[in-house]
């Protein structure tokens, strides 16, 4: 009996490993299913009876439905439909401002380019042109100027240079100061006026008339004599005019300086002063142009002014006859006075006169005249 009992024990055994690997597998499965979205969505109690059925034990469905992770459950739409999109109405409206935008472009393109552009591109191809003709008309006038400035130096060249220390006429003949004051008549001197060099030479000319022996003015000696002379030397205008006299005094070549100014920076010697002297200038040889007009006027005959012709007096007469004919044609008609047997002025009777006169001469002549000879009929044919 104890023989016999020992081999059921040891098929159950044996049996202990098959039957846990076969539970493993079992809960494995059991874990795989309810993790499938079929499953998971329904409730704990069809869950819990599903595994039941599948021989599964109280604590194994509690740990899988533990480790299991359910879906929450979708609450129920209790909330109102929303209203329809209004994303058409939307676009809708967009493609219709485009479509005016695009329009109304369309359409100020077209009026831009048939109506504005022509007239915009006429004035400028009109501005453009007139620019054009300016410029040409400025190139043309420089071109003129620089050829009339060549042809006035090459005409200049030939005529006599103008004296740079020339003294006007009106102050050439003066010698004293006092004639260049007389110079003015009843007008208010006006030294600043005057040239500088005619009143640098008259006032030598002054200091020098009353001096016996003879020498010479320095520098201060004579703008010290003038200033006693020109009041006007003095002012505040008078000084300016005085130092455009010092400087002709040095630069002008009539005037000479006994011993020469030498620059202060040149030499520290002391430097003695320089007496000044005027030279007048040496007389210039008249141009060709000058020669010629004067053999001209030497060639012509003297009385050939004063000489009479003896066809003067007529001449006179017929320029007077014309002048009056003249001043008579726009003169209104006056008709004779009834009644009246002379109505005419003096200067028509003395017109009617010469008429008469002229007219008589004119068939006195032709009665004088030699009778026309005709030509034969032999000579024509």
């Amino acid at each position: 009996m104890a023989d016999s009992a020992d081999p059921p024990a040891a098929h159950t055994e044996a049996s202990k490993p098959s039957d846990t690997e076969d539970r493993s597998s079992l809960l494995s499965r059991a874990q795989s299913f309810l993790q499938s979205p079929q499953v998971a969505a329904r409730d704990y109690a069809s869950k819990r009876q599903f595994l039941q059925e599948k021989g599964l034990g109280e604590q194994e469905i509690d740990f899988l439905l533990k480790n299991t992770s359910s879906a929450p459950l979708v609450p129920p739409r209790t909330y109102p439909q929303p209203p329809p999109s209004n994303i058409p109405n939307l676009l809708l409206g967009i493609s219709r401002v485009l479509t005016w935008f695009t329009g109304g472009a369309a359409v100020l393109v077209f009026i831009y380019y048939r109506f504005l552009l022509p007239r915009i591109s006429q004035s400028f191809m009109a501005r453009h042109s007139l620019r054009t003709h300016h410029v040409d008309l400025m190139r043309r006038l420089t071109m003129s100027l620089s050829s009339f400035k060549e042809e006035q130096a090459e005409s200049f060249s030939i005529l006599p240079k103008a004296e740079e220390w020339r003294e006007p006429q009106e102050y050439s003949n003066c010698s004293y100061l006092h004639d260049i004051a007389s110079s003015f008549g009843e007008q208010q001197v006006q030294y600043d006026n005057v040239s500088p060099v005619s009143l640098l030479r008259c006032g030598l000319n002054d200091f020098n008339r009353g001096r016996d022996n003879g020498q010479d003015p320095t520098t201060q000696e004579l703008f010290h004599y003038m200033e006693e002379k020109i009041p006007f030397l003095t002012s505040a205008e008078g000084q300016k005019y005085e130092q455009r006299l010092w400087e002709v005094l040095c630069s002008c070549p009539l005037f000479t300086a006994n011993p020469p100014l030498i620059p202060p920076s040149t030499t520290r010697e002391p430097q003695a002063q320089s007496r000044w002297t005027y030279l007048p200038p040496p007389p210039l040889d008249p141009s060709d142009v000058v020669k010629a007009l004067s053999s001209l006027k030497l060639a012509l005959p003297k009385d050939q002014l004063s000489k009479s012709s003896p066809l003067q007096n007529t001449l006179q007469a017929l320029s007077e006859f014309t002048g009056y004919i003249s001043s008579q044609v726009y003169t209104p008609y006056r008709p004779p006075v009834v009644g009246s047997s002379n109505s005419w002025g003096p200067i028509e009777e003395q017109l009617r006169r010469e008429i008469r006169a002229l007219k008589g001469l004119v068939l006195n002549r032709r009665s004088f005249l030699p009778p026309r000879t005709s030509p034969s009929p032999a000579s024509t044919q």
